[in-house]
């Protein structure tokens, strides 16, 4: 394996041109993408998969395993603003009122219920069992499914994310990759993953031990940018979806579906959201402009209303196109008699 360091950030990466998934060599999509979200020094390519079904994006090279919590040093997990969210007293004054507006307009759409149900991950109706959330960040949603009746627990790759959620809420936080954590076989109802699966080295590894920690008839949640959004469609290489270096696979529904196909699972349930690409526009918005310094630049308040404006037009499209929503929402089912040994389909 040919292991190179990248200029000035000391991440190490190694090359990977084909689909992890398909087996094609993938086509250049992105040269030169800079890290606009936590300023991680050094530049990426994407690349795209030639079947059509699939489009899964990844990064070619990717950084290596080893070395991936150095992209994360000035990351908001840390406790440090991104990049391209930093906004004066009367913009998120704007914000604030787009957003209520907003509500009140969601109501008659249908926009209220799809962010309701995020908010529990789609499992607001299911019977209160064991949850087991990979990637709980600020610990959120562990503590809203609490409430509800569910016994949970938490993983997050960072020390300074467990602490935070045991010390606010009470709630264990193991720290670690799922795998290496060891839990016992068939040991969850339910497991959530949301916002995660993109910045994981192996993802069909990943949904593999998901599959052998839920019990039969166990439930995965996942959610993960859309490479086939509308968002990305308009802002290209300035989406901020594409987040190099951390984003190191962005799915289509197609390919997630397969992923999850790949590692056993048999009922896979796919949509797409709208309901937090207010803020991806906005953001994409202003990578456009730093990667555009001297063209004209929208107001701070057009690009504020105008993402919530997107947003809409977004959601209603969606009706149509059901995959240009800006997240991916996939639902896969643990079949019935799945022994935890089991090994999956290969690819």
């Amino acid at each position: 394996m040919q292991v190179v360091t990248q200029d000035g950030n000391g991440i190490r990466t190694t090359p990977c041109p084909e689909c992890f998934l398909c087996a094609r060599e993938g086509e250049v999509l992105y040269e030169g993408l800079r890290d606009h979200v936590a300023g991680v020094p050094g530049t990426w390519r994407m690349r795209r998969c030639a079947n059509p079904e699939c489009s899964l994006l990844w990064l070619d090279p990717k950084p290596v395993e080893a070395d991936l919590l150095k992209a994360y040093a000035q990351y908001h997990t840390h406790g440090t603003a991104q990049a391209g969210t930093r906004m004066s007293a009367l913009s998120k004054a704007l914000n604030s009122a787009c957003r209520l507006a907003s509500r009140l307009g969601d109501q008659f759409t249908g926009l209220a219920t799809q962010r309701r149900q995020l908010r529990k991950m789609f499992l607001g109706a299911e019977r209160p069992g064991k949850l087991l959330e990979i990637g709980c960040g600020g610990g959120r949603l562990l503590n809203r499914m609490r409430k509800a009746g569910w016994e949970v627990e938490g993983t997050d790759f960072d020390p300074k994310a467990a602490d935070r959620v045991a010390a606010r809420y009470g709630i264990h936080v193991a720290c670690g990759a799922l795998a290496d954590l060891r839990y016992a076989a068939e040991s969850f109802n339910a497991v959530a993953t949301s916002q995660v699966i993109e910045h994981v080295h192996d993802p069909q590894a990943l949904l593999q031990e998901c599959l052998r920690v839920l019990a039969p008839g166990g439930r995965l949640v996942v959610t993960t940018p859309n490479s086939r959004s509308q968002a990305h469609a308009m802002y290209g290489r300035s989406w901020r979806g594409l987040e190099p270096p951390r984003h190191m696979q962005i799915f289509s529904p197609g390919a997630l579906a397969r992923c999850a196909r790949n590692a056993g699972f048999l009922d896979v349930r796919m949509q797409t959201l709208s309901a937090e690409s207010a803020g991806i526009y906005r953001a994409s918005e202003e990578i456009r402009m730093a990667e555009n310094q001297g063209a004209p630049a929208a107001s701070a308040a057009s690009r504020i209303v105008g993402s919530w404006i997107r947003q809409h037009e977004e959601f209603v499209r969606a009706r149509q196109r059901p995959d240009v929503g800006e997240d991916i929402l996939m639902i896969a089912l643990k079949p019935q008699g799945v022994s935890p040994g089991r090994q999956p389909a290969g690819n």
